[in-house]
């Protein structure tokens, strides 16, 4: 079995497995070329993707601006490229190898199962080279205090699971150990199916580090939506949490981040605790998306990457000097607008002690 190592930079390590695989095409790209592609974009949870720094490409972080000239990739070209999506399929192969893509009008997304779950070290290793939407408020400078500073430090110095505090960890253990029972009432609540994947990179090449982790699929694209699912820890005493009459506006950085990574537009945000819960809709708001992406891009591009290149050619005492400061000069034209979308933002129904109530 040889690995592949294309011409557009990626090096992927192929094993039998369990995977959910997202492959665009441009017009340019055809199976039996070298995949000289001008657009793929890959999500596996089974299998790692590491950028090739020999080959210069949009995924290589030395490289991504030089490639900012090529100009956009226009929506109409996105809405024409080929998808498909395949489950434990042995994937062997070479640039000499032809392929074989199905490519079926809408993305099809099938509940997969993974071995890496969410949450794991290995789920951790993945996201340290991405940015991810549950991040996204920290990044923009939400938080008081050096909380930005320190999310800096975790994506140039550390893995994200070696940073994370004793309450945090338990807020978290808190979400996991419910997340199964809450999607299950979601469902019952709903009559939808869910769908699972593990770990999605954004489908646009050119921002490839900007990564998901939903906690649902729900229908296939054009027309389907996310699912994202909270626990409240309620300040450590979540046996007393009672479902939210309306959205945190903090989330919407993580939910808007998800829609457009996915390239979905509507997300159903529903809140669980042991005494009720409440779902609400939310819509794609792609002015947002514009607000926050270019803070987003510069605490990635000017404060990590640099910071990390310091640390990886021996000079840790260099990265210093990359470190962000605690808010953006935009952060609160993107809180104002948070706060907007989040007051904005439709519930469904709400359930309290089992009683269960719609709205219009």
């Amino acid at each position: 079995m040889r690995s592949i190592a294309p011409s557009h930079g990626l090096f992927l390590q192929p094993k039998m497995a369990h995977v959910a695989c997202l492959v665009y095409l441009t017009p340019r790209c055809t199976p039996r070329s070298k995949m000289q592609c001008t657009c793929l974009s890959v999500c596996s949870l089974n299998r790692t993707i590491h950028p090739n720094p020999s080959i210069r490409n949009y995924r290589n972080y030395r490289n991504y601006r030089n490639y900012r000239n090529l100009g956009a990739i226009s929506w109409t070209s996105l809405a024409q490229m080929a998808r498909f999506c395949t489950v434990a399929t042995p994937f062997s192969t070479s640039s000499s190898v032809p392929l074989t893509f199905r490519c079926p009008s809408a993305l099809v997304v099938a509940e997969v199962t993974s071995d890496v779950p969410q949450r794991s070290e290995e789920w951790f290793a993945l996201r340290k080279d991405k940015l991810t939407t549950s991040t996204f408020s920290t990044a923009l400078g939400f938080w008081k205090g050096n909380r930005r500073a320190e999310l800096w430090h975790e994506k140039v110095f550390a893995t994200d699971i070696e940073s994370i505090g004793v309450a945090a960890r338990s807020a978290m253990n808190w979400g996991v150990v419910n997340e199964a029972v809450a999607i299950e009432q979601y469902k019952n609540i709903t009559g939808r199916d869910v769908g699972s994947l593990g770990f999605v990179v954004h489908f646009d090449v050119q921002l490839g580090w900007l990564g998901a982790s939903p906690d649902g699929v729900l229908g296939s694209v054009p027309g389907g939506g996310i699912l994202e699912v909270k626990c409240p820890y309620n300040k450590g005493k979540p046996e007393r949490a009672l479902p939210w009459s309306a959205v945190p506006f903090y989330y919407m950085p993580q939910v808007q981040g998800q829609m457009e990574i996915m390239d979905r537009d509507w997300v159903d945000l529903y809140c669980w605790t042991p005494n009720g819960s409440s779902l609400f809709r939310i819509a794609r708001q792609r002015s947002y998306w514009k607000l926050m992406h270019g803070i987003l891009q510069e605490f990635w591009w000017d404060c990590v990457v640099p910071a990390r290149e310091a640390v990886q050619n021996g000079r840790p005492e260099d990265a210093q000097a990359y470190e962000p400061a605690g808010r953006h000069p935009q952060t609160g034209a993107v809180v104002a607008a948070s706060m907007k979308l989040a007051a904005d933002a439709k519930l469904i129904c709400r359930d309290i002690g089992g009683h269960l109530e719609f709205y219009r």
